[in-house]
């Protein structure tokens, strides 16, 4: 008997260790979630939220535009989407191919942190991506996770010999939450005869997809030492009131 018993409890032993390494493999490689920051405006909670997404020149480009932010009375929650997989402005391709499907997962997950937090309204979630981060602003609104969102200067394509392959315009359909494409005519990065023809894609899916155009900005407007397009505070000015306009209407009561 005791050899029955020591065999059966092998058996138990094993069975619980393989169910042990399938549950593990089955989870993300990162159980925490993605680094990130949080600011808070002056005053009392529950504050409504702005999810900040950096350009593909990295987490560092977030900075400056958070005060725009809090200074209108919303937290911010600024997620650095790169460093767990090595990206940078060299492979910044990467972000929508290889790794599309984990960063998706990583920024519902702040979402997710959000709504754990007792001082942020739950109800009202926006997110706002610049260039890179535009991409990933479409993505939260277009699949429902934040109540709307802004691309500044977004990524909306790219040449298919870098793995193009449709998105973010296939995130979009009948059900899409409001997103607004703001883009300058002169952009040399995200050329509008490009873009164009993916807005035009969205706008057959999704109702609640708007855009604004800027004849005279390039890409990256709000950027000072940016040389390529040129900085224009005219439209940096333009574009958050727009972004922070279309939150406010966007706002659960």
């Amino acid at each position: 008997m005791s050899i029955l018993k020591n065999y059966m409890l092998v058996f138990f032993a094993v069975g619980f260790l393989i169910l042990g390494i399938v549950l593990s493999a089955s989870k993300p490689a990162h159980s925490d979630p993605i680094y990130h920051e949080v600011h808070y405006p002056h005053g009392e909670g529950p504050f409504p939220v702005v999810i900040v997404l950096h350009t593909s020149n990295g987490f560092k480009t977030v900075k400056r535009r958070i005060s725009k932010y809090t200074n209108a009375g919303y937290a911010v929650y600024a997620p650095d989407f790169f460093k767990n997989h090595g990206i940078s402005h060299s492979n910044r391709f990467d972000t929508w191919t290889i790794f599309r499907k984990r960063i998706e997962f990583e920024l519902t997950e702040i979402v997710g942190e959000i709504k754990k937090n007792p001082i942020t309204d739950n109800d009202n979630i926006f997110a706002v991506g610049f260039s890179n981060g535009g991409y990933w602003a479409a993505f939260l609104a277009a699949n429902g996770h934040v109540n709307a969102a802004a691309a500044h200067y977004g990524v909306w394509s790219w040449p298919p010999d870098k793995g193009w392959d449709g998105y973010p315009a296939n995130y979009f359909s009948d059900k899409s939450n409001p997103v607004l494409a703001i883009h300058g005519k002169r952009d040399t990065v995200q050329k509008p005869h490009f873009v164009f023809k993916q807005l035009a894609i969205i706008e057959d899916a999704s109702k609640k997809f708007e855009k604004y155009f800027f004849s005279d900005a390039g890409h990256s407007w709000d950027c000072k030492p940016c040389k390529k397009d040129g900085h224009n505070s005219v439209a940096t000015r333009k574009a958050l009131e727009l972004t922070l306009n279309l939150f406010e209407k966007n706002k659960r009561r």
